[in-house]
């Protein structure tokens, strides 16, 4: 499903409000318990969206799939929006958004949408190269930020790769970002990027967060700033990147559309 951006604005707005309007009523459900409704919902929306996404891919018709696909998406990215409205209703509500299920739900949603989104891209390699040559880039770089996207989601899903995932798939996003940038693309075509942009950072402020044993406790003002400078040192990898693979690379052939007789 292709998002507007006021579209994907609405659904964090509404699962926001929703989150600080239900806020009062879970009061009285501990941090842990509720985080762990949480990890049984999303993974719940994620089985069902595998199995949507799967049947699209094996099914003659797969845009008859989009739809329920995209629904379970809207779903995901309403609840990780109420996340937040949840939390601003209680007064623990950093113990609830750093809690272990959070987090680990957190990165599922994410490791499932970039897996996909990889997997995605290896079956549907001609449009997709064609894409990379008018954004001046080569199949080389195609096939690298297909594998990047794959393991990229494996090492959410890893304690210790988290970090280096969170900066290479943040790289990545501000990547295709500035990929749309250069092409002179509407702002539309970079909605999803931007959305993941919002939860990659969401996730690294949240483990920055989280308790740790034995080790001074973040504040929220050192733990904005710090990845406030990372998101930064990204944005520049990401642009210094792309100039460079369009100056070594040379890109790949447009393919050329079918002519019909």
């Amino acid at each position: 499903m292709f998002y507007r951006v006021d579209y994907a604005v609405a659904v964090l707005l509404l699962g926001f409000v929703a989150g600080v309007l239900f806020g009062r009523t879970t009061k009285e459900i501990t941090p842990s318990r509720l985080a762990r409704g949480y990890y049984i919902a999303v993974a719940i929306l994620l089985v069902l969206r595998t199995g949507a996404s799967a049947a699209g891919m094996l099914a003659n018709h797969s845009s008859s799939w989009s739809p329920v696909s995209g629904f379970l998406g809207d779903l995901l990215a309403f609840l990780f929006a109420a996340l937040f409205g949840l939390a601003l209703r209680r007064s623990d509500g950093r113990e609830f958004l750093t809690d272990s299920s959070v987090l680990s739900a957190l990165c599922m949603a994410l490791a499932f949408t970039f897996g996909v989104a990889g997997i995605g891209k290896a079956f549907s390699i001609a449009p997709m190269a064609d894409f990379f040559a008018q954004s001046g880039y080569s199949v080389t770089f195609l096939k690298f930020i297909v594998i990047a996207e794959i393991f990229g989601a494996i090492g959410l899903l890893l304690p210790w790769s988290l970090v280096p995932a969170l900066i290479g798939l943040t790289v990545d996003m501000f990547g295709a970002v500035l990929t749309h940038i250069h092409n002179g693309d509407p702002l539309n075509d970079s909605t999803g990027a931007i959305g993941l942009l919002i939860r990659l950072i969401a996730v690294g402020v949240l483990w920055t967060l989280r308790p740790q044993p034995r080790a001074r406790q973040n504040t929220l003002r050192s733990t904005l700033l710090a990845v406030a400078v990372g998101a930064t040192a990204c944005l520049l990898i990401a642009a210094g990147g792309s100039v460079a693979v369009r100056r070594l690379s040379p890109p790949v052939p447009a393919v050329a559309s079918p002519v019909s007789k």
